[in-house]
């Protein structure tokens, strides 16, 4: 049942005056609220984008991204029909579910260079000096803002978050007291813990291990692939749950993991070979390699990976490789040279 909230003031002599809700253009105003203080939706969102553009399909009004690294998409209702907003919300969840890690922090970074800064620094500033995830959009989530829901709506919603659809809708009432005091009121339809449990339960079988391998066998790198995943776990690399194509290999240092490659296989075939990102100092620090030694076991094929194609933390000197493992035995060499510096 769609929930009406209401609000009262309790006054000097502890009587109770209901403040009356204001229906003044929210919607023109709430955007922009948002904007700026996201947390009141959720204490846990970033705003990384407004009036995204989708190709052949229309705006999205706010894009954020929670503290591990997944997008949500935040429509606001204006005026639409339930059918209209929760495609339209649906719509740009097929679409944001597909931008890669590069994508997202091309984006990112565009809306943030207005402000002064970069969604490296933005990440680390809302999330208490947290690292941005490499594996950016191992998850996604629509969120409908109104000011009212319908039977209609709820009804769609509830089944769509049943068949562990990641959607839900937030109303927003706005209330004005007698001394022209505004204030908001927010209230979900469905709890946000019960529906984001359902939805990365759900979202992290996407793509399974045995999938990725098949997926690299189909572009021609199945024994290049097996034989890093082979090798990167012989050395204490942990291996992140994949995403789409995209496979992160990480180091612990302290109490956090800290992504040290990526394995791209939308962008690895049998004539190029297969595709790495790494992270230099997060390598050399981990396994102790001087620059000259790591330089010698990484493929010929390689170049300076720019720093906007990497998420991960901000160290002072950052720098990176990209390229192609061509053949198995530049993997075993990769591999060898990391389990000598080990020690193993």
């Amino acid at each position: 049942m769609p929930q009406k909230i209401r609000m009262w003031e309790v006054t000097q002599g502890d009587s109770l005056v209901e403040i009356t809700g204001h229906g003044i253009n929210l919607e023109q105003r709430l955007e922009s609220w948002l904007e700026s203080d996201i947390s009141m939706l959720d204490p846990d969102l970033l705003v990384i984008g407004r009036q995204v553009r989708v190709p052949s399909v229309g705006t999205i009004d706010l894009l954020c991204l929670d503290s591990d690294g997944d997008l949500v998409v935040i429509e606001l209702k204006r005026g639409q029909t339930p059918r209209e907003v929760t495609a339209q919300a649906l719509d740009y969840a097929s679409w944001v579910k597909d931008l890669s890690p590069p994508e997202i922090m091309e984006k990112a970074d565009d809306y943030f260079r207005e402000r002064g800064t970069s969604l490296v620094d933005a990440f680390q500033s809302r999330f208490d000096g947290k690292a941005l995830p490499v594996a950016l959009n191992q998850n996604h989530r629509s969120l409908i803002v109104a000011e009212s829901m319908d039977n209609s709506t709820e009804r769609i919603v509830r089944y769509l978050s049943d068949m562990n659809v990641p959607v839900n809708v937030a109303t927003v009432q706005h209330f004005k007291d007698s001394r022209g005091l505004e204030m908001l009121a927010q209230v979900y339809l469905i709890e946000p813990e019960i529906l984001d449990e359902k939805s990365k339960g759900r979202l992290h079988s996407r793509t399974t291990t045995l999938q990725l391998e098949a997926i690299a066998k189909e572009k021609g790198v199945g024994e290049l692939y097996r034989q890093l995943n082979s090798g990167a776990s012989s050395v204490g690399m942990s291996m992140a749950i994949p995403r789409n194509e995209t496979r992160s290999f990480s180091v612990r240092e302290g109490g956090s993991l800290l992504a040290a490659f990526v394995v791209d296989l939308d962008k690895s075939d049998s004539e190029q070979g297969l595709k790495f990102r790494l992270d230099v100092v997060t390598l050399r620090n981990y396994f102790r390699l001087d620059e000259e030694r790591l330089n010698h076991i990484l493929p010929e094929m390689k170049e300076d990976l720019p720093r906007s194609q990497w998420g991960g933390r901000k160290d002072e000197g950052w720098s990176g490789f990209q390229g192609f493992f061509r053949t198995v035995e530049e993997v075993d060499r990769f591999i060898a040279g990391l389990r000598a510096a080990a020690g193993q």
